[in-house]
């Protein structure tokens, strides 16, 4: 038995996945052979290719002289007239450059002048519009592939756009790249995991072309996305005579261990845990569920992946200190769920062990903690491990407001090496953060965010409107919150409230005035549903708050024209070379070794 373990496009190009390198490790340290490949980057760095563009310009083309041979066009097609004529007029000057603009992304002296990155960050984004008008209605950016129908949501429309080759490309670019270059007839099962909703298309596009084409493959498909709608697959038999054989739920190691056991010996699937399979024409499911200790998973692997495709200047790779969520009631959250409300974390020198073995494999010092929330408890042991051993990193992480975090906590953090913090902080009104169950008040998250600033760390504060009974005055109090802490907080992420299925608002929406959660039969595996709520802001009293945010940040935050347009990962390594004063904005953009030789 062999398998070949694949993370689909569509997701940030930066980094690879935690996903395929966990389940890639856990089997070749159980004696199965298995390999990995990440069809993400590979698909971006084809998207962004002259060969790829001249295509999607040939289609442009097409599309628009059948549109101006019409006798009468309606509104909406003189739109499509406009943006098809606007792209091609444009478009020669972006395949010219589209090769140096992936060149800036990935070569150090280049990609930290800023005038240089933003124009190569331009034309990417602008050779992606141009796939996106090719494939029209579908949109492709650096951080979504959305179909424009809400295929994304249905079993039913997802057959459908898996075959679309008009509004799908992902069907040329495997069939036509990907599956030939590949020896299928070497594997003996295929894993696809589908972590985001933007991968929903891609992912189930890959799955059908692979169980039409190889049909001695055994395709499994897994991922927090198939999880939380695992009841939904239930009623569809039709989805396993599409997509797959079998999907593995919730932690995937042991799981898909066994499944390749009982594959190998020709067993019966019945007793598999986390398994959903078809069977007789019915949906299955297996009996129960199996995880391990997470201290207990081999670290993850990276070999197989193709370190050079990346949109980086040097590696940055990611880490997961804990598994599951330390705090685990957050209202709106559906983190928890997928885990079986179980958290577990890696031993302090294991952790250490491993940030520094890939350091040394990798020839890099940059790495994502990927947790949800890491704990204090965590960092302190952690910065004192890496204090000790004098291990050089590089990093940012995800916390949780807590009022244990103290003055001594940064400072240690930000010796070991912790650059850039990403809070929750999603409300700065206690009633709010109280109805959420953030553990937090707003003066726990003031002082939090003070300690982190005077320590010498990036603070960037997530947050959202919208949340079940929050008025507009609640709302307000957050806004201001940013607007008044600018010292400490020095870039944020706002959004609105989304309903997730699982959560705790959405299996007890009584307790938060919500009269009803509209499901739509149609929109069967939506992670986010609408709802009607008794009283608090409306959806679009939630949208105009945080337009009000967006425009308050435009006004106070001057350098948002630099934390604004790039992904985290290439922040972190911005913040490593000019630090955070130059990128605040309350010092010259001079690199900080050079500030350091000069100050000595």
């Amino acid at each position: 038995m062999k398998t070949l373990l694949i993370y689909p496009p569509q997701w940030y190009p930066s980094q690879p996945y935690l996903s395929a390198p966990y389940l890639t490790s856990y089997l070749l340290s159980k004696g199965w052979r298995a390999e990995q490949r990440d069809f993400n980057v590979k698909s971006y760095d084809y998207f962004l290719s002259p060969a790829w563009l001249r295509r999607a310009v040939a289609k442009m083309e097409a599309r628009l002289a059948a549109l101006r041979a019409k006798p009468s066009v309606a509104g909406r097609e003189k739109a499509v007239i406009d943006v098809l004529s606007a792209g091609l007029k444009f478009s020669d000057a972006i395949i010219a450059r589209v090769e140096e603009a992936k060149k800036v992304m990935r070569t150090p002296d280049l990609f930290f002048d800023f005038d240089v990155y933003r124009q190569a960050d331009m034309i990417v984004k602008a050779a992606l519009k141009l796939t996106s008008d090719a494939y029209s209605p579908s949109v492709l950016t650096l951080s979504t592939f959305e179909s424009g129908t809400r295929a994304e949501e249905s079993t039913r429309k997802a057959r459908s756009a898996s075959r679309d080759r008009e509004t799908n490309p992902y069907v040329e670019l495997y069939e036509e790249v990907f599956l030939p270059a590949e020896r299928w007839e070497d594997y003996d099962v295929a894993g696809i995991s589908i972590v985001g909703i933007s991968q929903i298309i891609p992912g189930l596009t890959l799955a059908r072309l692979l169980k039409e084409k190889y049909p001695h493959l055994h395709l499994v498909l897994g991922g927090p996305i198939l999880s939380v709608n695992a009841g939904q697959l239930e009623g569809h038999p039709e989805f396993f005579d599409d997509f797959c054989h079998s999907v593995v739920t919730f932690e995937g190691e042991e799981p898909l261990r066994l499944l390749l056991e009982s594959l190998k010996n020709g067993d019966s699937l019945a007793d598999n845990p986390n398994l959903i399979y078809k069977e007789d024409g019915k949906v299955r499911t297996g009996p129960r569920r199996v995880e391990l200790r997470f201290e207990d998973i081999p670290q993850p692997t990276f070999d197989g992946l193709p370190m050079d495709l990346y949109l980086s200047p040097y590696p940055i790779l990611p880490v997961l200190q804990s598994r599951g969520c330390y705090w685990g009631k957050c209202t709106f959250c559906t983190h928890s769920y997928i885990y079986g409300r179980r958290y577990g974390k890696q031993r302090t020198e294991a952790m250490v062990d491993h940030l520094q073995d890939l350091s040394r494999k990798y020839n890099t010092k940059y790495f994502t903690f990927s947790d949800e929330a890491v704990s204090p408890h965590s960092l302190n042991d952690l910065s004192d491990l890496l204090i000790e051993r004098g291990a050089r990193i590089g990093s940012l992480a995800l916390l949780k407001f807590e009022k244990a975090m103290d003055e001594r906590l940064f400072q240690k953090m930000r010796r070991a090496g912790f650059l850039f913090l990403m809070f929750g902080l999603e409300s700065a009104n206690d009633r709010v953060l109280g109805l959420i169950d953030k553990g937090a008040t707003q003066e726990i998250e003031r002082e939090a965010l003070r300690r982190s600033a005077e320590a010498g760390i990036w603070n960037h504060a997530f947050l959202f409107f919208g949340f079940p009974t929050e008025t507009r005055e609640e709302a307000r109090e957050t806004i201001d919150f940013l607007r008044d802490n600018l010292h400490s907080i020095h870039s944020f992420g706002p959004g609105v409230f989304l309903l997730n299925r699982d959560s705790s608002v959405y299996q007890y929406p009584e307790k938060f005035y919500i009269t009803k959660v509209l499901r739509d039969p149609e929109s069967d595996i939506s992670m986010n549903l609408d709802f009607e709520i008794a009283t608090g802001m409306s959806r679009e009293e939630a949208q105009e708050m945080n337009r009000q945010c967006v425009k308050m940040g435009e006004e106070h935050f001057p350098t948002i024209s630099i934390w604004g347009t790039m992904p985290r990962e290439h922040f972190l390594l911005y913040l490593d070379h000019y630090g955070k004063e130059a990128l605040s904005g309350k010092a010259p953009m001079v690199p900080a070794r050079e500030k350091a030789m000069c100050q000595a």
